[in-house]
């Protein structure tokens, strides 16, 4: 059963972190800590107006993502404080942003990967980095590069994803499913950097298929997260994945 614990706060504000408590753990199947604090005064909560409000929670669960920590923070956000107050659920009236602080270790970060949110972007992902090998892979002429574009195209989907991370660098072990029913054992190993915080680089992604000896390199692999997602800053570390960013929340 998660623990929440509030600061000594205004009564409105009480009331919201309870509302807030109960409609989170409504969310998650799983959480070990909780912390809420809500800024603000009586008036402006009664306006239906809150100021600040920042989370803090450990080992939760939510749609079969592990994260391992979280540390948010959100402000100006408006809510429909007058059916709250007749103990109907709290609902937000407009879209705001949130900044946060992440912290995966390797064995929740492996353990999400089996989530259904994550599984099929993962397989597109893959798929779609491996085209962009083959394609511009210097190793093959045109008719060998054709016959890998094919050969590709065969693979339906990635089993068995298993993620290791280092400094700096994160490999991937998985298998290809191809439409043959043919497992082949793949590995993926690239760096990972910021762009321009909407963009992640794979730094020198190097994938090798070890039953038909195959090594395809690329220089860099950009991958776009939205408009609604600002990453701004990123840390690979032995066993740990730290990101920082600002995310907006829509109603």
């Amino acid at each position: 059963m998660a623990l929440i614990h509030t600061v000594r706060q205004p009564l409105i504000g009480s009331l919201l972190s309870t509302a807030i408590g109960f409609w989170l753990r409504s969310q998650v199947d799983k959480i070990d800590h909780l912390d809420l604090n809500i800024e603000g005064s009586n008036r402006s909560l009664l306006s239906g107006d809150i100021p600040g409000v920042s989370v803090v929670a450990e080992n939760a669960i939510y749609q079969g993502l592990h994260l391992t920590q979280v540390q948010l923070q959100g402000s100006n956000i408006r809510f429909n404080l007058g059916k709250v107050l007749k103990g109907q659920p709290l609902h937000l009236l407009e879209p705001f942003f949130v900044t946060g602080n992440l912290h995966l270790n390797q064995f929740d970060l492996n353990q999400s990967l089996q989530a259904p949110m994550l599984v099929q972007g993962l397989n597109e992902f893959i798929l779609s980095l491996l085209v962009s090998l083959t394609q511009s892979s210097s190793s093959f002429d045109d008719s060998q590069r054709s016959e890998n574009d094919s050969w590709v195209k065969s693979v339906q989907q990635i089993q068995d994803p298993q993620i290791l991370i280092e400094t700096d660098r994160l490999i991937l072990d998985a298998q290809l499913l191809f439409d043959s029913g043919e497992l082949l054992s793949f590995q993926l190993k690239t760096g990972l950097k910021i762009a321009n915080f909407r963009e992640l680089i794979l730094v020198h992604p190097q994938v090798q298929i070890y039953d038909i000896n195959t090594e395809l390199h690329l220089d860099n692999y950009i991958i776009d997260l939205g408009s609604d997602i600002k990453i701004q800053d990123l840390i690979l570390s032995p066993g740990l994945l730290e990101i920082q960013a600002m995310l907006k929340v829509n109603p």
